[in-house]
C-alpha cells in the first residue's frame, strides 16, 4: 500500500525531475489537483456513501405547514458530498416508506403554485442545506417513518489524512506511538481501553486515592496532606487543580513511605486546602496512521497520470502535460465503464431516465 510519502516519490520518479526543478510541495499540490479532477468525473461504487438522519434530528429540523405551504425538513448536507444518488424515508428496520424522487430547482420548490408531479415527495437544495417537502413523517408514504437515508457520491479524505487520536481509533488499531504527539490515558496498565483525558481515566480507576493539602506547597516535590481516602503507593499519578505536569504527563509519586508527606517527581506550587487525586493511571503519546485512500492505494495509475499532467503543466511542458492528461481521462473512463458493466450485470435492468442536468 503506497504511503503519501511513497506516492510523492513515485510521481517524482515518473517525472524524471529532481527537487531543484520540482519540489515535493509542488508534487503534492499536483496530486491534490488530480484528486479533485477525479471527483468531478469518477462515478464508481467505491465513492458511494450513506448517511442516516435520526428521528430526533428530523423532528427538530421540520417546520409545520400552513394553509398554502406544505411542511418542510431542512437538513445539513455531508461535507464530502459530490452528487446525490437517492433520498428516502425509512422505518426502524430500513424498509422504504417514501422516496423523494422529484428534484426541483429552488424557485420551483419555493413556488407553491408551480407544478410538481409528486406533491407528496419532492426536494431541493440551497447551499449546504437539503430541503424536503412535505417534511419528515408528513408525506403519504407507507409504514412508520423512523429515519431519512441519504445515499450519495462522496469525496475521499485528503491524500495525507491520518486518523484522529481518540479512544475509538485506539480500540480499532488505527494509532501508533511512533512520533506520537497526542496523549491517551489508561487505568492500572490496562491497554485494552484508552481514555481521552486523565479525568476520565481517574473516574474509571476504582483504586484511586483522594487527599487534601493541609500545608501550602511552594515549588517543592514534598506534599503534606491529610484526609486520604486510601493508601498512596509509589508510581501513582498526581492530578488536581493547579498541578504542574511533567512535560505533559502527570507527576509520579516517588516516595510514599510517609503517607502524610508524599514526594513526587515534579516540583509543585499549590495552595492550602487543595483537593488532589492519586491514581493508578498511566499515559502515552500517539499519532494516527495514514487513512486508507482508494485512489492512492488501489488505483494509483489514475492519480499518477493526473498528477503528472498537472506537474508538466507547472513545468510548462505542454506536450507531456497533454499526454498524461489523456492517459488520466482514459483511466477514469475505464473505471466508469467497469462500474457501469457491474451495475448492468446479474439480471434484467430497468431504470427511469435521469437527465443529469441535460434539461
Amino acid at each position: 500500500m503506497p504511503t503519501y510519502a511513497n506516492f510523492t516519490a513515485l510521481v517524482r520518479d515518473w517525472s524524471n525531475k529532481d527537487s531543484s526543478v520540482l519540489s515535493d510541495t509542488r508534487i503534492q499540490d499536483c496530486m491534490r489537483y488530480a484528486a479533485d479532477k477525479c471527483y468531478r468525473s469518477l462515478r464508481v461504487a467505491s465513492l458511494e456513501n450513506t448517511v442516516t438522519y435520526t428521528s430526533t434530528a428530523l423532528t427538530a429540523a421540520t417546520t409545520a405547514g400552513n394553509g398554502y405551504a406544505p411542511s418542510k425538513t431542512e437538513l445539513t448536507l455531508p461535507q464530502d458530498l459530490i452528487e446525490f444518488i437517492q433520498i428516502r424515508e425509512i422505518d426502524s428496520v430500513g424498509r422504504t416508506c417514501r422516496l423523494f424522487n422529484e428534484k426541483t430547482d429552488l424557485r420551483t420548490y419555493n413556488d407553491w403554485y408551480a407544478e410538481k408531479y409528486n406533491y407528496m415527495a419532492y426536494w431541493s437544495r440551497v447551499g449546504n442545506t437539503l430541503l424536503l417537502s412535505p417534511g419528515f413523517n408528513k408525506g403519504a408514504g407507507v409504514g412508520t417513518p423512523d429515519k431519512v437515508e441519504l445515499h450519495y457520491y462522496k469525496r475521499l479524505p485528503a491524500l495525507n489524512a491520518v486518523y484522529s487520536v481518540n479512544p475509538n481509533n485506539y480500540a480499532a488499531g488505527f494509532l501508533t506511538t511512533t512520533n506520537g504527539v497526542t496523549r491517551l490515558y489508561f487505568v492500572d496498565g490496562n491497554t485494552n481501553t484508552a481514555y481521552a483525558t486523565q479525568e476520565e481515566a481517574n473516574t474509571a480507576d476504582t483504586t484511586k486515592v483522594t487527599a487534601k493539602i493541609n500545608v501550602a506547597v511552594n515549588n517543592s516535590t514534598a506534599i503534606t496532606n491529610d484526609g486520604r481516602s486510601g493508601t498512596i503507593v509509589n508510581g501513582m499519578e498526581l492530578s488536581g487543580t493547579g498541578v504542574t505536569l511533567n512535560s505533559g504527563a502527570a507527576p509520579l509519586v516517588t516516595n510514599a513511605s510517609t503517607q502524610n508527606s508524599i514526594v513526587v517527581d515534579t516540583a509543585q506550587t499549590l495552595g492550602d486546602n487543595v483537593d488532589l487525586t492519586f491514581s493508578n493511571t498511566n499515559s502515552a503519546l500517539y499519532i494516527g496512521n495514514e487513512v486508507a485512500h482508494w485512489l492512492r492505494d488501489e488505483n494509483e495509475k489514475v492519480l499518477l497520470f493526473g498528477a503528472l499532467s498537472e506537474a508538466f503543466a507547472y513545468l510548462q511542458d505542454e506536450e507531456q502535460s497533454k499526454k498524461y492528461n489523456e492517459l488520466f481521462y482514459q483511466e477514469i473512463g475505464a473505471l466508469n465503464d467497469e462500474d457501469n458493466k457491474r451495475g448492468a450485470s446479474g439480471g434484467n435492468v430497468q431504470i427511469n431516465y435521469n437527465g443529469r442536468g441535460l434539461i
